[in-house]
């Protein structure tokens, strides 16, 4: 095959042309497919900036385009996680999709800088009114992609490292941390809503989220051989997630989950009112004659609707701050009419719940290790947080009581 020349008889390289013009031009695409050009006067100014680019792209700099956005390399470093479960990269995917993709995730990695992931994640937190733990989630997310930008010799370093330590310091956390039910708290929401004519549904099954601080997927997963009344053991080995749509035509499904460390399977002892919830649940069940879901061929799924669909983490959330709102509107009409203080209940999420029942165990000074093990928590500093966080409570209330006993101040 005869080689190209130019206009004066030079042999052209590949990708090299003389447009009608006089002009030159380079061609190459990147990795996204996208064609590119370069142009030049002459061919030695040509070859030049050839040289330039072909540097430039033994860096990584070029390959990918000058302006390939947040949101392409993250699809990248995402596609390239493999043996992940299809719930944690539906979790990853929802985080990025929802908080990220359409205002950061446009920019170029390029142009991201320090300063931009601090502004951010303040007016994640500021502005959306996240908390300081699903914006470390979105975090993750964003480093990972920048990381993948930095190994491909993209960027210099990696904007995102150190951002979120920064933020954290500078916004304080103390504000949103989930704090637990008080015991009069804990007491007044379970007797408003046992027997209720409305919220009566969900007497056991809140009841027995106190009574046991399981995940409210491992509480929505939770089927009837799990249970062993007679020893009075619950065993928990697998949980209900939520799959969003990934990919264009898919709907969102259920799905089993299992646990993602090994100190998620565990075995919860189950005290008398958490057995008395479970056997409220089966007289209900009783009465649809026990039909359930059958999810990646799990079924007799304990706390289902009437047509047998499991609850989910969404529909749980969603009943506690209908309860709440009905709660509180009418404790204010009452304590209207009584002429006093209305006792409200704050807001309630399925965490809280969870939450509420650790600081209980904590409160009673329960070895850490049987807390760590029954809670299902993967490291001790998770509990241990909890553990200091109820004895610095505790401390001052010691102190009160030591007061009022020694009687000589």
């Amino acid at each position: 095959m005869a080689s190209r020349k130019d206009n004066r008889g030079r042999v052209l390289q590949k990708g090299e042309f003389q447009r009608k013009d006089g002009r030159y031009q380079f061609s190459y695409s990147t990795i996204t497919g996208k064609r590119c050009y370069i142009y030049a006067t002459n061919l030695v100014e040509l070859r030049q900036k050839e040289r330039d680019h072909h540097v430039a792209d033994w860096h990584g700099a070029v390959r990918y385009g000058t302006q390939v956005s947040l949101n392409f390399m993250y699809d990248r470093a995402l596609a390239l996680k493999v043996g992940i479960k299809a719930s944690t990269y539906a979790s990853y995917r929802q985080s990025y999709d929802t908080h990220v993709r359409d205002e950061l995730g446009k920019q170029a990695v390029k142009n991201i800088t320090y300063s931009d992931l601090l502004a951010f994640y303040s007016y994640l937190y500021r502005n959306k009114g996240l908390s300081t733990k699903t914006i470390h989630h979105v975090h993750l997310q964003i480093y990972a992609a920048l990381k993948l930008a930095l190994q491909d010799g993209m960027i210099m370093k990696n904007p995102a490292s150190g951002t979120f330590g920064d933020f954290k310091s500078a916004a304080g956390d103390d504000d949103r941390k989930i704090r637990a039910l008080t015991l009069e708290e804990q007491k007044r929401f379970l007797q408003y809503i046992d027997g209720h004519p409305t919220w009566g549904r969900y007497h056991s099954i809140f009841q027995v989220m106190l009574g046991t601080g399981l995940r409210v997927g491992e509480l929505c997963g939770l089927r009837w051989q799990d249970i062993d009344i007679e020893k009075r053991l619950l065993d928990v080995n697998h949980g209900i997630v939520l799959l969003k749509a990934v990919k264009r035509g898919e709907k969102e499904h259920l799905a089993v989950s299992l646990p993602k460390s090994k100190a998620g399977i565990r075995q919860v002892p189950l005290m008398k009112p958490v057995i008395e919830a479970f056997m409220e649940e089966y007289r209900w069940a009783q009465t649809k004659h026990f039909v359930s879901d059958t999810i990646d061929g799990y079924t007799d799924f304990i706390f289902t609707k009437m047509n047998g669909s499991v609850y989910t983490s969404n529909r749980l959330d969603q009943a506690l701050r209908d309860i709440v709102r009905a709660h509180n509107k009418q404790e204010e009409a009452i304590a209207e009419i009584e002429e006093r203080e209305p006792e409200l209940l704050p807001h309630i999420s399925n965490h809280m719940l969870r939450h509420t029942f650790c600081t209980r165990l904590c409160e009673r000074d329960v070895n850490v290790k049987v807390i760590q093990t029954v809670m299902g928590h993967a490291s001790i500093n998770i509990t241990m947080d909890i553990y200091a966080e109820v004895s610095k409570a505790k401390q001052f209330e010691e102190i009160d009581r030591l007061a009022d006993e020694l009687d000589v101040f």
